[in-house]
């Protein structure tokens, strides 16, 4: 593919809109969309069908909204991408943008609004803080020593999650009067993972694990009382999801959620599934018996839908077609698993191009987080892999969310160990599936990590790599970060293991990269800082490697426009193509 159809081909797949709801309340539906060109707030009249945009500026982090209040409440960027944020307000019928509280940009996270005050966690180099702001005002409630997210608020209490017991294997739920500057630690047992929980007329509904499985329980702060979740309708238990993508009350008191199962997620309103189409389906924004969310796959970009609980159907009310252009380009996607070094049954989606045969150029494309995970849902990255005429595997490694708390917790303290022969292991699956011709390897964030150790210490496996915002020193990336990355560097090694982490860090590994190289990374990228990365690339030239280094200006982690994602695929392909199709 020359270089002129490569520019045309991403430039209109990454312009194809992406869509998430976050809520409605006031009679407005409010979504998130790039369609304005970076990340913007949006909202919806769904009888009239028009929409509204909110806010011009990108977006970072939004609370969901309150039916309680016609305010949206987010953060934006202030400082060129490193995430040093402030506080802003907007109304859902428009209007002016506005300062909610006036703060100190810090990088928040956790924001639970109830439509009159908003309690978040926020870091700053020094430390971790839980706050309280209402309109115009903010105050810190107390510091933290451990990482607390705020997940939800009503009238004086407060409910959040983190590693209370400084345990990186365990989470326990948070409650916080603001009255009295009481903090209560509530776990059902000790050493399990409690999250997401969202408080209602003094009752937490929560998931936890403690029974073994994931599961929904409500405690209730005035008896002391703890239930599972028994719904009216079967839907659900009969689905039995692994885990919850999220979940929460309607304001009648029935309760909703989203649970995940081998990639895929299904809705459900007191147990009782909502009618959607086949794929991943984010939050559920309900209005009586209208239930309205945004969902995607692998091969179709986000839509908005409305669903109705009396007949049972679902309407677009937003769609989101693919130019004509790209008909044919994005092959079948399914779900596998295979088998890694040590036996571990690893599951994968495959995502195969439309305009290569088999086997064929394949990327194994290997996610962030790390405890994040693939699901079938649209992915820019993947999907522009595969109009350019790459095969993808997708690998859940060891340390994915999706598959089960002892799942996600096999990385803790082995970073770099058994979840890169999972990434090692879906090569060479590749290969002998028949899908591959040749392999390479790519990822941003943690993925990019992996990228670099895979090339360091699998280096017979690849014919190339591309390396987005990774890690080369976990050390010296401890010694730069703010106090929120270094609590989660703690949490990944299962402690300041410094030994552990020179052993896994990349750096240690440069000599072996055999394959070409490509790194693209953000100048002010603040979780995986760009000043180690430039040690690395002195080895790289010490050692006579092949690689190419492409450091986006202004630009940090977070991809929010349709400019970012271009600055970051389009010379990813680029390399591919030189490196990948046209070598044998």
């Amino acid at each position: 593919m020359e270089l002129p159809e490569v520019v045309k081909v991403l430039d209109l797949l990454i312009k194809t809109p992406t869509y998430s709801v976050i809520g409605y309340t006031h009679g407005r539906l409010v979504y998130l969309s790039n369609a304005g060109g970076v990340t913007s707030l949006w909202s919806l009249d769904p009888a009239r069908g028009e929409p509204l945009r909110l806010t011009k500026e990108p977006v970072h982090s939004v609370a969901y909204t309150s039916t309680r209040s016609k305010y949206v409440i987010y953060t934006k960027d202030v400082s060129k991408g490193r995430e040093l944020q402030k506080l802003f307000a907007v109304g859902v019928d428009g209007g002016e943008e506005r300062v909610y509280a006036d703060t100190p940009p810090m990088r928040f996270f956790g924001l639970a609004w109830d439509g009159e005050k908003l309690v978040f966690s926020a870091a700053t180099a020094s430390g971790i803080s839980l706050y309280l702001a209402r309109e115009g005002l903010c105050e810190k409630l107390m510091d933290l020593d451990a990482v607390m997210y705020p997940t939800s608020t009503e009238g004086d209490i407060v409910v959040g999650a983190g590693t209370l017991r400084k345990n990186p294997r365990s989470t326990e739920l948070f409650i916080y009067n603001i009255s009295t500057g009481e903090l209560r630690v509530y776990t059902p047992r000790e050493g399990s993972a409690n999250k997401n929980p969202a408080v209602r007329d003094c009752k937490i509904l929560f998931e936890s694990n403690f029974e073994g499985s994931s599961k929904l329980y409500i405690y209730d702060l005035n008896s002391d009382f703890l239930t599972e979740v028994r719904f009216r309708y079967r839907d659900y238990h009969t689905y039995s999801p692994v885990e919850h993508l999220i979940f929460g009350w309607v304001d009648d008191g029935r309760v909703w959620a989203v649970g995940k199962k081998n990639g895929r997620t299904k809705g459900f309103i007191e147990g009782r599934e909502v009618p959607s189409p086949t794929g991943t389906v984010g939050y559920l924004a309900v209005s009586g018996d209208r239930v309205y969310y945004s969902a995607s796959s692998l091969t179709t970009p986000p839509k908005v839908y409305e669903a109705d609980l009396k007949s049972m159907t679902y309407r677009v009310l937003i769609d989101n077609l693919l130019p004509e252009e790209l008909d044919g380009r994005l092959g079948r996607a399914y779900f596998t698993t295979y088998q890694s070094s040590d036996g571990l049954e690893v599951s994968a989606f495959v995502v195969e191009s439309g305009v290569v045969r088999k086997p064929g150029p394949t990327i194994v494309y290997v996610h962030g987080g790390p405890w994040s995970e693939v699901y079938d849902q649209w992915s820019v990255m993947i999907a522009g892999l595969c109009a350019a005429g790459y095969h993808v595997v997708a690998p859940n490694f060891r340390g994915s969310t999706g598959y089960g708390e002892k799942y996600r917790l096999l990385n803790v303290g082995d970073v770099g160990g058994g979840d890169l022969e999972d990434v090692a292991a879906a090569g060479e699956w590749a290969r002998s599936s028949g899908l591959a011709s040749k392999v390479a390897v790519m990822g941003y964030s943690y993925g990019g990590y992996m990228t670099y150790l895979a090339l360091g210490r699998k280096p017979d496996l690849w014919v190339a790599g591309v390396a987005g915002a990774g890690i080369v020193d976990w050390n010296e990336l401890y010694e730069l970060s703010d106090a929120l990355f270094r609590k989660f560097i703690e949490e990944l090694f299962d402690g300041l293991n410094r030994e552990l982490m020179r052993e896994r860090s990349p750096i240690e590994y440069v000599d072996g990269v055999k394959a070409p190289l490509c790194i693209v990374h953000p100048q002010n990228d603040s979780r995986t800082l760009l000043k180690p990365v430039l040690r690395y690339i002195e080895k790289l030239l010490e050692n006579k490697a092949t690689f190419e280094l492409h450091v986006i200006p202004d630009m940090g982690h977070v991809m929010r426009s349709i400019d970012d994602v271009f600055r970051v695929l389009l010379p990813a392909v680029v390399f591919l193509n030189k490196y990948v199709r046209e070598v044998s």
